[in-house]
């Protein structure tokens, strides 16, 4: 089990996403279809940096308490 931000590799792939977030896959490549969300698109692979991820994150935590 992770515990911390640099326990994950540079590049998450929906795995990570879904298993940080507590989601299904499914729902972590939903949420990476969204034009807001930071992931990189390499021909089909997509992959989310794993420090634009957490910043993105850190946003939508503090819009939800504003």
């Amino acid at each position: 089990m992770r515990t911390q931000v640099t326990d994950y590799p540079l590049l998450l792939k929906a795995a990570h996403v879904a298993e940080i977030l507590g989601v299904a896959k499914s729902t972590a490549y939903e949420m990476m279809r969204k034009t807001d969300f930071p992931v990189i698109v390499i021909d089909s692979i997509s992959r989310v940096p794993r420090d634009k991820f957490f910043e993105w994150l850190d946003s939508k935590t503090k819009g939800a308490s504003a």
